[in-house]
């Protein structure tokens, strides 16, 4: 008869561990596109924006009885824009190519999010996010060179996610968020007419739409 309660009560309170483990923990994918929004500290350069696309894995941890949780992923982050030649065309002859550069940022981003859910995450719900973001460059070590502009990648940034979500039967998750760089991406060095080097530093923020699937 003991055994058998025994058995009982183990066999509940690993029912119990499972369901809270479930509930606690949710691993996943995670991915989405990216919308560059670049900032130089010199304003005399030119440059377009464009997209690009971010995926890897995720983790959910919800507190139990409480409407916050974190989530932490890691993920492969790569950025585009263009940095435009006018301010190099009133500058130079028409000799020198001054023709725009293509900077592509390629990273490992491992983002920690605070969560503040609101209604019910097993049917329907909002939550809104925020925190901290580390990147680690993954381009190549070279810098891009053209004739007249040198751009060095920056071994690791930091940045700061702030932004909203829908959470639906606690597994697909769709989310919206702008990532403000808060150390520099990048910097460029750009000489004139009269050899003399200036520097750009850039600072790479983004608009990001994501969608998330949870096990």
């Amino acid at each position: 008869m003991k055994k058998t309660i025994l058995t009982l009560l183990l066999a509940a309170g690993l029912t119990i561990t499972t369901t809270v483990h479930a509930q606690v923990l949710k691993f996943g994918v995670k991915g989405g596109i990216n919308y560059s929004q670049v900032k130089f500290s010199n304003g005399e350069l030119t440059h377009k924006d464009r997209s690009g696309f971010f995926a890897g894995p995720t983790l959910k941890i919800a507190l139990p009885t409480l409407p916050i949780g974190f989530d932490i992923s890691a993920l492969y982050d790569e950025r585009e824009f263009e940095i435009g030649d006018e301010m190099l065309k009133d500058t130079y002859s028409s000799n020198v190519s001054v023709n725009p550069m293509k900077v592509k940022l390629k990273q490992v981003a491992i983002p920690v999010n605070l969560r503040f859910t609101f209604g019910n995450s097993k049917t329907l719900a909002l939550y809104l996010f925020g925190g901290p973001q580390f990147g680690f460059n993954i381009n190549d070590k070279d810098p891009l060179k053209d004739q007249v502009r040198t751009w060095n990648y920056e071994d690791s940034d930091f940045s700061v996610n702030v932004g909203a979500g829908i959470l639906l039967v606690n597994a697909v998750q769709v989310s919206f968020n702008y990532n403000i760089d808060c150390g520099k991406s990048g910097e460029m060095t750009v000489n004139d007419a009269y050899e003399i080097a200036k520097k750009h530093e850039s600072k790479a923020n983004a608009w990001q739409l994501g969608a998330a699937i949870y096990f």
